[in-house]
């Protein structure tokens, strides 16, 4: 009976541990981005791998409602309300990790991610980013990024992109 007893209750820790909730948090996006108090929806991502240099691993991605095309290292944009760039940079090589990357760059955010040189356009607008952080999980070309930037007009820009991106 004891040991009946004790293979419920070990049974039972083990239905109630895996039945927990996940600490990862809800990393779903909806392919759409707010800013202030307007929302955007993204239909189209593009990525460009700079490759492993240096000890560190680079790309550059975009984010748009318009149309992607890629040359070379460059994007281009057409028929677009609102335009999301940035590079994130992993140190270590073997490609960019998953994981969340810091505005600034890896020495001073004290990461081994980070991100700069982002830019924005939103209807004829370019607010500045001031900080924040872009999380990244996938490979190419399937991403999912989530944004949550500071922007210089005390505004956010959240939300993101996830599913197929362009590649060069």
């Amino acid at each position: 009976m004891k040991k009946v007893l004790f293979s419920l209750s070990i049974l039972s820790i083990l239905i109630i541990s895996s039945c927990g909730s996940d600490d990862g948090g809800d990393t779903s996006v909806d392919n759409q981005v707010t800013l202030g108090d307007e929302t955007f929806d993204i239909n189209n991502g593009g990525f460009v791998d700079f490759g492993d240099t240096e000890g560190t691993s680079q790309g550059a991605f975009i984010l748009t409602d318009g149309a992607v095309s890629i040359a070379g290292n460059t994007f281009s944009v057409s028929q677009a309300t609102i335009s999301i760039s940035f590079t994130l940079v992993s140190v270590g090589t073997g490609g960019l990790q998953s994981g969340t990357y810091p505005f600034g760059d890896v020495v001073s955010t004290g990461s081994t991610n980070a991100f700069f040189g982002a830019a924005i356009s939103a209807n004829g607008a370019s607010p500045q980013v001031t900080g924040g952080t872009i999380t990244l999980s996938g490979s190419s070309p399937n991403f999912t990024i989530t944004l949550d930037l500071d922007l210089n007009t005390d505004e956010k820009l959240t939300g993101g992109f996830a599913g197929e991106f362009s590649t060069e």
